[in-house]
């Protein structure tokens, strides 16, 4: 099967309206809070969907799958992430994260999509316009109604349980994991203490001030990420579309990037209970680098949320949580993703580049990076780090690391995504570039910019020259005004010194 892009997704679900309980059309239509009925209608549309395991909800699309030209009443911006997710805050229960892409349509028009996820281990509840509260499945219609039989009650339960069956099994790996790691970790320090010992008493060494970070095991642990990444994409049963060509080339045009937390000495840390710790730092990072969707994402559906995992890498057995897998995938919305979070607290995150989606959007033959997409990806990075880092305890210095491949020429793009401006026609000469950076837990979370700095300059480095200079260009008022811009767009991105979130977590 060929890889679905947004737009062949909505070709698709357009051409099979009437046979799709999962998808639901709606025209241009008010969603503000003036509007209750109309909430109202949105919320029992997506509760129910998210009661039969998730789908999409378009607007701009009539009732008969006819996609209706722009709304000049109720354009894209009416629809935007913030605006979705406060109607979802207060009409649904549990709370939902869905996703709204923007996806732009073969007749030229921009329409809103929400993709919704699946239910958890309860159902979802949605008000109706007088704020009661009621459960909904899809039936044939394909239509919305309220629970009223138990046939229907049953198919909902049966699915909850399947969902807390996943919780319980990640509980007790959980537990297990935590267990072997904390055991490991007695074992080796327990060794290290008798040969130290051993080396003092009969050579009259002294015992070492201090550790070198061990980029070698991390190094490691990163490349085992990568090529399961890069496995993942090959796996694909490739079609011969253009799309097609372009996701099998992300095996070799893609970012390896992530970090480790540290203890004083530089030695690596047991990471506990990793489940809730991810699951917490996966709601913190809604909050300050959210695009709709996140590095380190934690999702809920029992198909693709983050498992236990055991790996034999670098001939040793190494435990970790694995998050959802790019073969899981069925839409390319312009980027994979696949990521690991190592028992020993190194987390490594693969990527595909943003701006080759819209390369080949745009039918564009040049290869380019934009500055601002580097800016999203190692912010996106540095905020999961320090959220971590200030719920680990002993973490005290932070090792980032990112390895970027597929640079060779190409240019440097000014704006989001699509590389019509340029910082400098210079093209990059070197095929790979990587960087190496060690922070302390102070630096982290007091110096978040000149953080942030020090990791993006050194990459832009590679177009650095006399039309471009990245230590100029990286100053606090382009970056605030970059940030604004992003919010403007939907985007929940928010510099870590511009809010107490993470710092009121500080011991």
């Amino acid at each position: 099967m060929s890889v679905l892009t947004d737009v062949q997704q909505m070709e698709e679900d357009l051409r099979h309206r009437s046979e799709k309980l999962n998808v639901e059309f709606k025209a241009w239509m008010d969603i503000s809070k003036s509007n209750k009925d109309g909430q109202a209608k949105i919320a029992r549309h997506i509760a129910a969907i998210a009661n039969y395991g998730g789908g999409r909800l378009y607007f701009g699309v009539d009732d008969d799958g006819n996609p209706e030209p722009l709304s000049e009443a109720f354009g894209p911006e009416h629809y935007r992430s913030d605006a979705t997710h406060n109607l979802l805050k207060t009409r649904l229960g549990p709370a939902l994260q869905c996703e709204v892409h923007f996806t732009e349509f073969t007749n030229g028009v921009t329409y809103p999509v929400v993709h919704i996820p699946s239910h958890g281990a309860t159902p979802i509840g949605a008000k109706d316009e007088n704020s009661f509260m009621h459960v909904y499945v899809r039936s044939i219609g394909p239509e919305s109604v309220k629970v009223s039989n138990y046939q229907q009650w049953d198919i909902i339960l049966k699915r909850c349980m399947r969902f807390r069956d996943v919780e319980a099994v990640q509980t007790r790996e959980e537990d297990d994991l935590t267990r072997t790691q904390a055991m490991t970790k007695a074992i080796t320090e327990s060794v290290t203490a008798s040969v130290l010992k051993i080396l003092a008493e009969n050579m009259g060494l002294a015992p070492a001030a201090g550790q070198d970070v061990d980029w070698t095991t991390i190094a490691a642990l990163t490349e085992g990420a990568r090529q399961e990444f890069v496995r993942q994409i090959n796996a694909f049963d490739f079609g011969t579309t253009e799309t097609d060509q372009q996701v099998r080339e992300i095996a070799d045009k893609h970012v390896a990037a992530g970090y480790a937390l540290l203890g004083a000495e530089s030695n690596f840390l047991t990471l506990e209970r990793p489940h809730r710790l991810l699951r917490e730092a996966s709601e913190e990072m809604d909050k300050v680098a959210s695009f709709g969707w996140h590095d380190f994402i934690v999702l809920t559906n029992s198909d693709v949320s983050p498992r236990t995992r055991l790996w034999f890498i670098d001939g040793k057995d190494i435990t970790g949580v694995e998050g959802m897998r790019v073969d899981a995938k069925t839409i390319y919305f312009g980027e994979y993703d696949y990521w690991r979070a190592y028992g020993n607290s190194v987390f490594v995150t693969t990527k595909s580049y943003r701006e080759d989606y819209q390369r080949l959007r745009m039918h564009s033959e040049q290869l380019f990076l934009t500055s601002v997409n580097i800016f999203i990806r190692m912010h996106c990075l540095l905020a999961h780090a320090a959220i971590m880092a200030a719920k680990v305890a002993g973490a005290e210095k932070i090792a980032l690391f990112t390895d970027h491949r597929g640079l060779k020429d190409r240019i440097l793009g000014k704006g989001l995504d699509y590389g019509l401006r340029v910082h400098t026609h210079l093209k990059a000469v070197e095929n790979r570039y990587f960087t190496r950076l060690v922070v302390t837990r102070s630096e982290l979370l007091e110096d978040c910019l000149g953080t942030l700095k020090r990791l993006c300059v050194p990459i832009l480095e590679v177009w650095g020259g006399s039309y471009f200079d990245p230590d100029e260009w990286f100053t606090r008022d382009n970056i605030d005004q970059i940030v604004s811009v992003l919010q403007k767009e939907g985007s929940t991105v928010r510099l870590l010194d511009q809010g107490v979130s993470i710092r009121e977590q500080l011991p």
